[in-house]
């Protein structure tokens, strides 16, 4: 038990210090770029904490890194038993914070990043909220079809979606290219970088169409479907690597939680371990200040990025419902 409060203090300590570092940097940054220029001192507090519990697990593994490194480096035994009995014995606390963070990345921080985005939107003043209004377009509309806010039964469904659809342009690609001379479809093959999707070159050795006919499927039929391969690609990257976000910290628990207490332990046998823990100490001190930075700045700038492509996306979607709206005009025009 005295190793458990052990952990439980250190790591309480630890992450109380990263926040407060990562929550500090995050103002600083903010107030640089004029964010808080027009708001409320609480307004201005609100929306950073919204986007500092966005990046509250991932500061989870790194908290836990240094307090078992600590741990492990303070044992007062050097048998390998005593070693395995203090790793089993940190599960306890190790087992509920990595079960924490799973539900948390993958229920609660979606929602956070979705209203951290909106707030976003809102402080900028660029959404254009009456013509979107007028159309029937809204924030949520869009952010619903964006990965970071999918819910995970939702986000599987859109991965293998988009997996089959990948896979559906690169048979065609693969078709249509057998179909063309060599020439055609070596020129096709490298202006499409239809190597870089996975399209394996192939032609036709005696073509069976004529000249114009091959024209057309190397310059319209071919090149629709490679960029539509290509747009698959993006947003299937998109939501893999959305998903990927969400197991990432889990996984860094118990990856984080070996590792360290390995390196704790095993400094204890050096004649000159004093040194190469203070050594120790201070890259990993500076390693956790340089990853909680660039956490939290990250998840700001991701959603700077989404903000402005909300933006965007309105502008898009309401334009094609003018022209939707055009074209039925002209269609009752003409009957």
């Amino acid at each position: 038990m005295k190793h458990l409060k052990k952990f439980c203090i250190y790591f309480i300590a630890v992450f109380t210090i990263a926040e407060l570092c990562g929550f500090t940097g995050l103002v600083i940054k903010e107030v640089d770029k004029g964010t808080f220029y027009n708001l409320a001192t609480k307004e201005a507090l609100d929306f950073c904490v919204q986007l500092g519990l966005a990046a509250f697990t991932s500061l989870i593994p790194y908290s836990l890194s240094v307090a078992t490194f600590l741990v492990f480096w303070a044992m007062d035994r050097e048998k390998w038993t005593s070693f395995f009995r203090t790793l089993a014995i940190g599960l306890v606390l190790v087992l509920p914070l990595s079960a924490m963070t799973y539900y948390y990345d993958w229920f609660v921080r979606p929602q956070m990043m979705v209203i951290s985005v909106i707030k976003k939107v809102e402080m900028k003043q660029s959404y254009p909220q009456s013509l979107a209004d007028k159309y029937g377009v809204s924030m949520e509309q869009i952010l619903n079809k964006k990965p970071m806010s999918m819910s995970k039964t939702k986000l599987i469904t859109q991965i293998d979606s988009l997996e089959t659809s990948f896979q559906g342009d690169i048979d065609t690609c693969g078709l249509l290219l057998s179909i063309l001379p060599d020439t055609l479809a070596s020129k096709a093959y490298d202006s499409y970088r239809l190597k870089e999707i996975g399209v394996v070159y192939q032609y036709a050795v005696h073509p069976a169409a004529n000249e114009d006919s091959l024209m057309f499927i190397a310059h319209s039929e071919l090149y629709q479907h490679a960029i539509g391969a290509w747009e698959t690609s993006n947003e299937l990257q998109r939501h893999k690597q959305e998903y990927f976000g969400r197991t990432l910290n889990t996984g860094c628990i118990y990856i984080g939680y070996i590792l360290f207490a390995f390196l704790g332990y095993l400094l204890r046998y050096k004649p000159i371990k004093k040194i190469l823990a203070v050594f120790a100490i201070l890259i990993v001190a500076a390693w956790i200040y340089r990853e909680i930075n660039s956490i939290v700045q990250g998840y700001a700038k991701k959603l700077n990025t989404e903000s402005h492509q909300i933006v965007v996306d309105t502008y898009k979607e309401i334009d094609e419902i003018r022209e939707s709206k055009q074209r039925e005009m002209k269609t009752d025009t003409q009957l």
